[in-house]
């Protein structure tokens, strides 16, 4: 996987930057960055969990702010053999009486955290016990910020070219009318690259039914 330095010197190189005399590095690493964080919005481009735990009598539990989308919830307490996928609601299914038990349901909503608004998932019923790393939330995940020297893209290789097509097309733009067309062709390729992430789908969730296993032993296709 390519570095952050690498993904700059590349951009350096298609559009003839050899000095950072018009582009500073921390400008490109900038633009590198917005790319990255726009393939992740548009895309399930960088999938992820996040657990924590169920407190009895708790309805919301704040989000991670590098969260961008909710896939699915579920609750897996062996204590008190709860295991099960949650439904999703609406804020205005919420239930107004607050009553507690074994959560069914999820809502996602805002939550006031120090004066700073934060994504909050609420649970309904309002879990009636606490539980150890026993609340999964899977999604869509924001990328770490790169930094120069530092911090690589978390995007698989494929999709780091469209990277520096965005970085290329910002540099074009900053040098003048006299660099359009170059900038309208490097646009071209990113917005391809846009509407890839938006139709793709990783290959490793391709699967093919085959014939469940007579695990009683009453016939000899086991399905193979």
């Amino acid at each position: 996987m390519a570095s952050t330095a690498d993904l700059e010197t590349a951009v350096r190189d298609l559009v003839g930057e050899d000095t950072v005399g018009k582009v500073s590095s921390a400008q490109m690493v900038r633009f590198l960055n917005v790319a990255q964080r726009n393939l992740c919005v548009e895309g399930d481009i960088l999938l992820s969990e996040w657990t924590t735990s169920t407190v009895a009598g708790q309805e919301e539990y704040s989000v991670p702010t590098d969260f961008l989308n909710v896939s699915s919830i579920f609750i897996y307490d062996t204590t008190v053999g709860h295991k099960v996928k949650l439904k999703p609601i609406t804020i205005h299914q919420r239930d107004p009486a607050k009553n507690q038990g074994y959560p069914c349901f999820y809502y996602v909503h805002g939550l006031n955290v120090s004066s700073v608004n934060s994504y909050t998932l609420g649970l309904n019923p309002i879990p009636s016990f606490s539980g150890t790393s026993n609340l999964e939330l899977w999604g869509r995940q924001q990328p770490q910020t790169m930094v120069t020297g530092g911090t690589a893209p978390e995007i698989l290789t494929p999709w780091q070219d469209y990277l520096v097509a965005y970085a290329a097309w910002c540099t074009y733009v900053r040098r003048g009318p006299d660099f359009r067309p170059y900038a309208n062709d490097m646009w071209q390729i990113w917005q391809r690259g846009l509407e890839k992430a938006k139709a793709w789908r990783n290959p490793l969730m391709n699967d093919y039914p085959m014939e469940a296993a007579d695990t009683a032993g009453y016939n000899y296709n086991y399905g193979y």
